[in-house]
């Protein structure tokens, strides 16, 4: 009898014990991505950026049709997350670029594996800031390099970032230690703006997203491991004449946010397909005036979340085909030219139709998205992470969110920027207003529908 007991009691403490072990573990590391001094800067094509006699090439070492960068202004980071709960791994990586490309994404994936990653590439998120002053010819989407926003492939560059991901991703695997992990929400005002106001009927200026979410990540002794923060904003401070490699006023946030909290910030954009940031957060860039501010609300939010080593992980990644681009040329939406114009065009157009819908293969822009869904389940508090693979305007973001509230989340980290780059998702009402963000949304009016719905189904699949 005494003999039962006391295996009982061994049983026990060894069940513990595993159930110990079997905590959250979090590795994190940061990899300077800097490409070399000439490669195309990507995000804008026109000003200093692209060639005088455009579409003329003038072809230089890693240039075509946009001109060579001419220095650093601060480095290019690809920055890897890796958390794991015991039963599934899960590793975010964030890049200084303008977007995220799909193949860029794999080739990564299968370089780190090669060099030991074992976490799956459905488990693998490739989040992009939008610099607009990060590196270029690194995708190989034929209207990206033609248009030229990002210009002409260079596989060596390419070859270049696919491995600095990968180091990232490694090391971040390797460093993984016992954690734990805490999720908050909060409001940002005063650092961001609507940059449709001008042209659309539906939004104002204070027509922003000011959700902030923030992923606590603390060593076992609760020093600060990572800080992903989670916030719709273009990396827009620097114009078109700028010539020189940085990560905008994102890549100035998460140097204060590393100097004031410690361990690494990783950024992960929204919905900020129309969001700007504002003349005044930009001010004394390099020294950007809103850095410090979005850190300074960044570190109040993350001071809040109440950390747990006991996290549930549940994760799905999903392919949607999109099928040819459905492009509507329409001068109302390509300038919003709707009346007058050059011998008096607009109003010919409006009343004759004169449309030109361009239908584009997967040669020119990604078609076949991928959209992962990872749901974090912290002190019976669910959070949905979803990735879009764009730039989804400000209701699109809303209704995504509303959407995952009825699915029993309480809360939403919008990873916009992710895994790939299919354009703009304006809604129907901003899609028939017009504007560059409306021609853009390659796939017609239902596009943002489209990518809400693909949004819908894999939060559905790891509902709580």
């Amino acid at each position: 009898m005494v003999s039962n007991f006391l295996r009982f009691l061994i049983c026990m403490a060894t069940m513990r014990a595993s159930a110990a072990a079997t905590g959250l573990r979090a590795g994190v590391a940061k990899v300077n991505a800097t490409l070399p001094v000439g490669v195309p800067l990507a995000g804008y094509n026109h000003g200093r950026r692209r060639v005088k006699l455009w579409p003329i090439p003038d072809p230089l070492k890693y240039t075509n049709f946009m001109t060579p960068s001419v220095g650093h202004l601060q480095p290019t980071w690809a920055k890897a997350l890796v958390i794991d709960n015991g039963e599934i791994k899960f590793c975010f990586v964030t890049v200084d670029a303008i977007g995220a490309d799909g193949t860029l994404r794999r080739m990564a994936w299968e370089r780190a594996r090669d060099m030991g990653f074992t976490i799956p590439l459905d488990n693998v998120t490739l989040h992009g800031s939008h610099t607009h002053s990060g590196s270029g010819a690194i995708t190989p989407e034929l209207l990206w390099e033609l248009a030229p926003a990002t210009d002409i492939l260079v596989p060596d560059l390419q070859e270049m970032m696919a491995e600095f991901i990968a180091k990232a991703m490694t090391q971040a695997e390797k460093n993984a230690q016992p954690a734990s992990m805490g999720i908050h929400f909060g409001e940002l005002v005063g650092v961001t703006a609507n940059r449709r106001a001008d042209i659309s009927p539906y939004v104002n200026p204070g027509s922003i997203d000011e959700r902030l979410g923030v992923v606590r990540v603390d060593t076992q002794d609760g020093k600060p491991l990572a800080t992903v923060w989670n916030f719709a904003i273009h990396g827009t401070c620097w114009g078109p004449d700028q010539m020189m490699s940085n990560g905008d006023i994102m890549g100035g946030a998460n140097d204060h946010i590393e100097a004031v909290i410690g361990g690494v910030a990783l950024f992960i954009n929204a919905d900020a397909g129309d969001i700007a940031p504002a003349g005044s957060a930009c001010a004394g860039k390099p020294n950007y005036a809103g850095a410090p501010v979005i850190a300074a609300h960044v570190q109040k939010i993350r001071s809040a979340a109440q950390t747990s080593s006991v996290v549930s992980l549940s994760a799905v990644s999903m392919t949607v085909p999109f099928g040819p681009t459905d492009m509507n040329l329409t001068l109302a939406r390509v300038a919003n030219c709707s009346q007058g114009g050059p011998l008096d065009i607009c109003t010919i157009c409006r009343v004759i139709d004169c449309d030109v819908n361009v239908h584009l293969d997967s040669a020119w822009v990604e078609q076949s998205p991928t959209f992962t869904a990872l749901n974090i389940g912290i002190d019976n508090q669910h959070t949905l992470m979803v990735t879009l693979p764009g730039e989804p305007l400000l209701q699109l973001g809303w209704q995504v969110r509303n959407d995952s509230l009825d699915l029993g989340y309480n809360n939403t980290l919008l990873a916009g920027y992710s895994n790939n780059h299919m354009g703009y998702f304006a809604t129907p009402n901003e899609y028939e207003v017009g504007g560059y963000e409306s021609l853009l949304t390659m796939w017609g009016e239902n596009t943002a529908e489209k990518i809400r719905q693909s949004c819908k189904n894999v939060a559905e699949q790891v509902k709580p």
